[in-house]
C-alpha cells in the first residue's frame, strides 16, 4: 500500500496563485523522465551540479532543474522514473519569449521507489499554458534566493524570470542579510538585486554597486584583427563580480566608470566566468554592450568600499600552486627594485617585500611593473592584497596579478587589530619564513627544523596522506633511480600568462584555443615523472616546469632540443641526477582516472641535502638521546 499522495493540479496552481507561486515546497511529484549532465564533458564545474526532470502532478507535467543539494541527491541516490520525490525547497520560473515553465529545485527527499505510472496521460504545463494563456500569471518578479544556482540548460541561453510588475511587488520579510538590497526601491525606482544572486534566471535586474578594480585598457590581437578590451569589478554587500566591454563600448565604459564610485548597472549580458582571467569567485560575468545602462549614484550607502576574505600567511603553506588568496600583514621588509627579463626579451620592473601577521609567519609578496617603481610604503605600515596569486617555487610566495589590488593602511577592523599587536610584541617576534632557499632546506634558515619534520615513503602511504579533500603535505628524503623521459615536456603556448597546450597545425604554427592565436613556436613545459625511493619503500613523482628545471638544472626548451640534436649530451643531462638523494616536499593527493581513485603524489620543492645540517640534526639527536 502507498504511503503518499500526489499534490494534483500543483503545477496549474503554482504558476496562477501567487502564494502558491512565492513558495512552491512541499509538492509531491512522481518523476516521468530523468538526464544528468555527462560527468565526462568539458563544461565548467557548474553544469556538473544541476540534473533536468520531467514531474507529474498526476494532472500536469512540466520540466524541473535539480541543483545544489537537489542534485547531489539525484546523482548519489540514482533515482529514476516512477521514483516519488517531495521538495523542500524550490523556486519557480518562467523562461522568456518562449513562456517555457520551470521548477528549480534546490532540495528534496524521496518518499517511495519504483512506483507504477500514477497517470499516464498527463498534460504538458507549456503547452496548456500555450492554449490558456489568459490564465497563468504575468506579473510576478520572480524570487530569488540565496543558494542559487547559475547552472542552465546550454540551450536555454535566453533568461528565466516571469514578466516584471509594472510596480515593485512588497517582499516578505527575511533573515538573508542581503535581503535588504534584493527588492527595495533605489531612487531611481527599480528593484535592487544582490550581486551574489545574479544569473541568467533574472532578465530585469539592477544592482547598485562599488567599482572596486578598474584595469588599464588593453589591446589585443589575433587571427580575426584586434581589438580593444576593458575589464572592472563591481562590489556590493553580497560580493563581487567581473564586467568587460570591448572595443568602443571599453572607451566610453573607461570615460564612465571611476574606481571607487557607485554606481546603478542594468542591462548588461550574464554569462559564465572565466577563471583564468578573474580572481573573483561569482560564477558569472557581466558583458557590457550598447543595451546596458549604467548611472553615478549619490547615494553612496550600505555599499563597502572593498571586500576581503583574508587568509593567515601560517595557512598558505596548504594553499595550491597559480590559487588567489587575500592576505593582510605589517611590512616587514621593503626590498630594492630590480628588473627582470623573460626568454621573450620583454623586460619587467619587479619589488619584492616581507609581510608578517600575528600567526607568527612571513612571507614574500611580488611586486610588478609600475607598482614596483611606485612603493613607498614604510616598513611597519599595514598593508593588504587581494587576490594575491600563490607560487610554489622555493617555497611559497605570493605574486601581484594584473586583477591584484594592493590596499594600504585599510580601514577595516582586523587591520586595527593587527597593527596593535604588531605594535605590542610582533615587531620582537621570530618569524617563521615560508619561502625556502635551494640547498638549506627550510626557508627561515631552521634547517633542523624541516629535516625534523621528515616522514618515511612507508609512513606517507600507511597513514594514507592525499585522501583529505584539500590534499596533504610531507617530507621526505629520497634519491632519484628512475626518470621517465619519453614525454617529460608538453608544448604550450608562448603568449604572456598563458601555460596551456597547444596543437601544431598544417602551417608549421602552433594554436592555443584558449587565446584564440597561432604562434610560430611553443613553449615548452616540464610534465616530468620520476621515481624515487628511501629504505622504506618507493613511489612515483610528477614535477612541473619550476620544480623539473630547478632539479635538471635546464629549461624544457633546451632539452627538447638536446633530445632532438644532441642524444649523448641528452642521456649525461638526464643521468646526471639519478641514485642522488634530495629533499622533496610532496603534495599528494585523491586522483580519479579511467574510473580508478590513486593517490598522486606532486613535488612542490625540491633541495639539495645540507650535509651540515645533516650532521647537526644527528648530533642533536643523539646528545637528547643519550641525556634521557
Amino acid at each position: 500500500m502507498s504511503n503518499f499522495q500526489l499534490t494534483e493540479r500543483d503545477f496549474y496552481k503554482i504558476f496562477t496563485d501567487k502564494a502558491r507561486f512565492d513558495a512552491p515546497n512541499n509538492g509531491v511529484y512522481q518523476i516521468q523522465n530523468t538526464r544528468k549532465t555527462d560527468p565526462n564533458s568539458n563544461k565548467n564545474a557548474e553544469s556538473a551540479r544541476k540534473h533536468l526532470v520531467m514531474l507529474s502532478d498526476g494532472t500536469f507535467h512540466m520540466k524541473a532543474l535539480a541543483r545544489n543539494a537537489a542534485a547531489a541527491k539525484f546523482a548519489s541516490l540514482e533515482l529514476q522514473k516512477g521514483d516519488i520525490i517531495r521538495v523542500l525547497e524550490a523556486e519557480a520560473a518562467i523562461v522568456k519569449d518562449k513562456k517555457k515553465f520551470v521548477l528549480l529545485i534546490d532540495d528534496m527527499e524521496v518518499v517511495q521507489r519504483g512506483v507504477e505510472p500514477i497517470n499516464s496521460s498527463t498534460t504538458f504545463l507549456d503547452k496548456y499554458f500555450e492554449e490558456h494563456s489568459d490564465e497563468y500569471i504575468r506579473d510576478f518578479v520572480v524570487p530569488v534566493s540565496n543558494n542559487s544556482d547559475s547552472s542552465t540548460e546550454k540551450k536555454q541561453e535566453t533568461s528565466v524570470t516571469p514578466v516584471p510588475a509594472p510596480a515593485p511587488v512588497a517582499q516578505q520579510p527575511s533573515e538573508n542579510k542581503f535581503a535588504q538590497s534584493t527588492m527595495s526601491a533605489s531612487q531611481k525606482g527599480k528593484p535592487i538585486f544582490a550581486i551574489e544572486q545574479l544569473s541568467p534566471y533574472q532578465n530585469v535586474w539592477t544592482i547598485k554597486a562599488r567599482v572596486s578594480y578598474k584595469g588599464e585598457i588593453k589591446t589585443w590581437h589575433n587571427q580575426r584583427g584586434e581589438g580593444k578590451l576593458l575589464n572592472v569589478n563591481f562590489l556590493d554587500t553580497s560580493g563581487e563580480i567581473r564586467a568587460t566591454a570591448f572595443n568602443d563600448m571599453a572607451l566610453k565604459y573607461n570615460e564612465l566608470l571611476q574606481e571607487g564610485k557607485v554606481y546603478y548597472v542594468s542591462k548588461a549580458r550574464l554569462q559564465p566566468s572565466k577563471p583564468q582571467f578573474t580572481n573573483l569567485s561569482h560564477p558569472y560575468e557581466l558583458s557590457l554592450d550598447r543595451e546596458s545602462v549604467i548611472e553615478p549614484s549619490e547615494d553612496e550607502a550600505n555599499v563597502p568600499k572593498t571586500h576581503f576574505d583574508f587568509v593567515k600567511l601560517n595557512a598558505i603553506e596548504n594553499q595550491e600552486e597559480n590559487s588567489t588568496v587575500d592576505v593582510l600583514g605589517i611590512i616587514q621588509t621593503v626590498n630594492p627594485h630590480f628588473e627582470l627579463t623573460s626568454r621573450a626579451g620583454k623586460k619587467f620592473d619587479r619589488r619584492d617585500i616581507v609581510i608578517v601577521d600575528d600567526s607568527n609567519y612571513s612571507i614574500t609578496v611580488g611586486l610588478w611593473n609600475q607598482l614596483a617603481l611606485d612603493f613607498n610604503l614604510p616598513e611597519g605600515s599595514v598593508v593588504a592584497v587581494k587576490g594575491a596569486r600563490v607560487s610554489d617555487f622555493g617555497g611559497k610566495s605570493l605574486s601581484m596579478g594584473f586583477t591584484s589590488t594592493l590596499v594600504p593602511n585599510p580601514e577595516v577592523p582586523e587591520a586595527y587589530s593587527l597593527k596593535g599587536w604588531y605594535d605590542a610584541t610582533g615587531h620582537s617576534g621570530n618569524f617563521t619564513s615560508l619561502r625556502q632557499e635551494v640547498g638549506a632546506g627550510a626557508g627561515s634558515g631552521d634547517s633542523t627544523k624541516f629535516i625534523a619534520q621528515r616522514i618515511t615513503i612507508q609512513k606517507a602511504q600507511n597513514e594514507n596522506l592525499g585522501r583529505s579533500e584539500k590534499g596533504d603535505y610531507f617530507n621526505v628524503k629520497a634519491a632519484i633511480n628512475f626518470l621517465k623521459v619519453d614525454n617529460f615536456a608538453y608544448p604550450a603556448c608562448s603568449n604572456e600568462n598563458c601555460n596551456k597546450k597547444v596543437v601544431e597545425q598544417s602551417d608549421g604554427t602552433w594554436r592555443c584555443e584558449r587565446c584564440d592565436t597561432n604562434n610560430a613556436a611553443p613553449q615548452w613545459r616540464y610534465m616530468l615523472t620520476i621515481s624515487v625511493l628511501d629504505e622504506t619503500n618507493q613511489l612515483w613523482l610528477t614535477l612541473f616546469n619550476e620544480q623539473a628545471e630547478q632539479l635538471l638544472g635546464v629549461d624544457a626548451n633546451q632539452l627538447t632540443k638536446l633530445k632532438d640534436e644532441n642524444p649523448d649530451e641528452f642521456t649525461k643531462v638526464t643521468q646526471n641526477i639519478q641514485m642522488n638523494q634530495y629533499d622533496f616536499r610532496v603534495r599528494a593527493k585523491e586522483d580519479t582516472y579511467n574510473d580508478q581513485t590513486r593517490i598522486r603524489y606532486t613535488a612542490a620543492n625540491i633541495h639539495k641535502l645540507n650535509f651540515k645540517s645533516e650532521a647537526d640534526y644527528l648530533a642533536t639527536q643523539l646528545s637528547e638521546a643519550l641525556h634521557v
